[in-house]
């Protein structure tokens, strides 16, 4: 649904690739756009609108990645015509947007709705997992994450504040995903430190400290910063970093370092596409009934780190959970 650059650049060549799902229609709101990228990825179906999309009797699911603030209502609408919805993050501009669509989705519990945080479905992180779940480097206590690019354009969406732009909105999402994964469960409160751009609105540069009950975390975002990802998570007796822990490339390796008391190793980790390994995940949940990696409830709990944050931001001090 859309012709979005994530679209067209990662999620369509992928899911074409991927073993369980294939592409057979499109809908955006630039007809010519929408059949360059039908004719450039073999798409049979080109749709003048998106509601058009979601009443194709042929199609099972549906992958959304409209501007946030359009993300609750077309995923709604996709549901109840017995669509799966996979949407792109945040799933919604609120937690209370968020929570009326998992409302919805209960009335029709044969249709799956999934967050599309991707990075989860990257082995590099299912190997992180594992590291930690077994006490590789002891008790995890703290995680930090940095995510930036630079992105001055006044007409890009991350830059409008009533579409839901903003770092924190953007890619702060996947900072507090990430210590909500590991560290498996929920904040107890957060403070949150906001740089506004003067004539967007958006925030900039926004520093976030999310306390967990077994350690910290703290997340740094930034949308007029030089291009850079990191992860770093530190236990009681090793730390482990990941060089490319977001955008990681389809056809590259990545790198994960794990040093303890003792030794220092170093894992090479693929390639692989992680949004076709998204796909089959995907897939899996709605053929064959596996657990989703990222389900709606999920997406509420994110969300509600979010609002926190922004209410953090408010009143200049830390807002519990």
């Amino acid at each position: 649904m859309s012709s979005a650059r994530i679209a067209r650049q990662k999620v369509i060549p992928a899911i074409q690739k991927s073993q369980h799902g294939k592409v057979i229609a499109i809908a955006s709101r630039n007809v010519d756009v929408a059949r360059q990228v039908a004719q450039t990825h073999q798409i049979p179906v080109i749709c003048p609108s998106y509601e058009d999309l979601i009443n194709l009797r042929e199609i099972d699911a549906v992958y959304i990645p409209l501007p946030n603030h359009l993300h609750v209502e077309w995923a709604s609408r996709a549901i109840e015509t017995g669509k799966h919805v996979l949407c792109e993050k945040p799933l919604g501009m609120n937690k209370m947007e968020v929570t009326q669509l998992e409302h919805i989705s209960r009335q029709y519990p044969k249709q799956l709705i999934s967050e599309a945080f991707m990075y989860r479905y990257h082995p590099q992180w299912r190997r992180t997992r594992q590291f930690i779940r077994s006490k590789s480097i002891g008790e995890l206590q703290s995680i930090h994450v940095h995510f930036s690019y630079d992105n001055k354009d006044p007409n890009n969406i991350r830059n409008k504040l009533a579409l839901g732009g903003g770092a924190l909105m953007d890619i702060g999402c996947y900072g507090i995903s990430v210590a909500r994964w590991l560290f498996e469960g929920e904040p107890r409160r957060v403070c949150a430190h906001m740089v506004r751009h003067p004539e967007f609105g958006t925030d900039t540069f926004t520093t976030i400290l999310l306390d967990f009950p077994q350690g910290s975390a703290t997340v740094v975002c930034a949308t007029q910063m030089k291009r850079y990802q990191r992860v770093t998570l530190v236990g009681s007796h090793g730390q482990i970093t990941l060089h490319t822990p977001f955008n990681a490339p389809p056809d590259e390796t990545v790198r994960i370092d794990c040093q303890d008391d003792y030794e220092h190793s170093t894992h090479e980790i693929g390639p692989i596409d992680q949004y076709a390994e998204q796909c089959d995940r995907f897939a899996a949940a709605a053929i064959d009934g596996e657990p989703l990696v990222t389900p709606i409830s999920d997406a509420v709990c994110n969300m509600h780190v979010i609002d926190a944050c922004f209410q953090s931001e408010q009143k200049d001090a830390w807002v519990d959970c």
